[in-house]
């Protein structure tokens, strides 16, 4: 094998190790909102969300300014159609610090216009952030 040959063998194995270097666990595709105060990432459990079961979302809070995680604040996320469909729930401190969890239950597949009120704390104004969200159709065996 020519020296040429061996270093272009050498700098494939080299990327493959590289490349195999990240073990941890895949990240979970997340939506970024802000608000004037506030930084979020947002998940939901399962990807993407299905109509009649339930979702969890999973909302990390930062300060905007800061980059700190909110540890005592209070909200609630929610979400609507056109059609008038609607479903809301308040957070719930997970362990996680900064971190909040609501569950949403979609009634219908579709289009679904979600946002999240949130502050601090109770002296401070609530904040909005609002996206759009396609729910899929039930799964088969939903109950």
């Amino acid at each position: 094998m020519s020296i040429r040959a061996r270093g272009v063998l050498l700098a494939c194995a080299s990327g493959l190790v590289v490349m195999g270097a990240d073990c941890g666990p895949p990240r979970r595709p997340e939506i970024r909102q802000g608000s004037k105060s506030y930084l979020f990432n947002i998940t939901s459990d399962p990807i993407p969300p299905h109509a009649r079961e339930p979702v969890i979302y999973t909302v990390t809070v930062r300060d905007r300014e800061s980059g700190q995680p909110i540890e005592t604040g209070e909200g609630r996320i929610f979400a609507n159609t056109l059609e008038g469909a609607r479903t809301y729930d308040g957070f719930t401190k997970a362990p996680a610090v900064g971190t909040y969890t609501a569950k949403l239950h979609f009634v219908a597949a579709g289009q679904w216009a979600i946002g999240i009120q949130f502050h601090s704390d109770s002296t401070k104004p609530l904040e909005k952030t609002e996206w759009m969200q396609d729910v899929l159709q039930e799964r088969p065996g939903t109950p």
